[in-house]
């Protein structure tokens, strides 16, 4: 499958969090959050996030999982389906609340701003990491942007190749942000009464996808 040009990324979170990023006019990564006062509110689950702590990743800047800020390639995650059907320890609100913010690789790639990414889930043993965007050929498109990814006799490999990821190291600007999807109507107003609180240099267009959702 041809590499999308432009590349889209896309990280899930809880809608909650909003007004955080707004605030600090991006995104930090776990090991890097500022001593602000604010709390991000996580959605994943904790043994996960315990082993993306330690981590190491082979190149780019280098560094843990924890120092990066993860987004995937496509929606309809493996997370997102476990999130949705209660299988995340301590959440228990379904899809609703969940949004995505939106980002091209290549303007993240463009504005100096330092990332990584891989073939597939990022935990997993034989997952292969890159730092250069013409590494994307390595991305199996097909499975990324599926909406059933289970594996099957005939590929034992689908669902860890739906989970590659694109991080981006410490911090990721607002400013690099295109975006906001959201699964209905209500959480689109939600966003956007939000936003209106805020310049307008910080606000983002919303939409509708509920495509992107189980």
């Amino acid at each position: 499958m041809t590499i999308p040009e432009p590349t889209w990324v896309c990280r899930l979170m809880h809608v909650d969090n909003l007004e955080l990023c707004l605030q600090r006019e991006g995104v930090h990564a776990p090991n890097h959050q500022p001593e602000d006062g604010l709390v991000y509110r996580p959605v994943h689950s904790v043994a996960v996030q315990a082993s993306r702590q330690d981590w190491q990743l082979p190149v780019g800047p280098g560094g843990t999982l924890h120092d990066y800020v993860p987004f995937y390639f496509g929606p309809l995650s493996p997370m997102l389906l476990n999130l949705k059907t209660g299988r995340v320890p301590g959440y228990d609100e379904g899809q609703e609340p969940l949004i995505y913010l939106v980002a091209r690789a290549q303007e993240v790639a463009a504005s100096g701003t330092g990332f990584v990414f891989s073939d597939g889930h990022g935990l997993a043993a034989f997952t292969e990491w890159f730092d250069d965007l013409a590494d994307l050929t390595r991305v199996d498109w097909k499975v990324v942007k599926a909406r059933y990814w289970a594996d099957s006799p005939d590929d034992m490999d689908r669902q860890r190749r739906k989970q590659a990821e694109f991080l981006v190291h410490r911090f990721m600007p607002w400013s690099l942000v295109r975006g906001v999807a959201v699964m209905n109507e209500a959480v689109r107003q939600q966003v956007e009464s939000a936003m209106s609180a805020y310049p307008p240099a910080l606000r983002r267009p919303v939409k509708v996808f509920r495509g992107w959702y189980y």
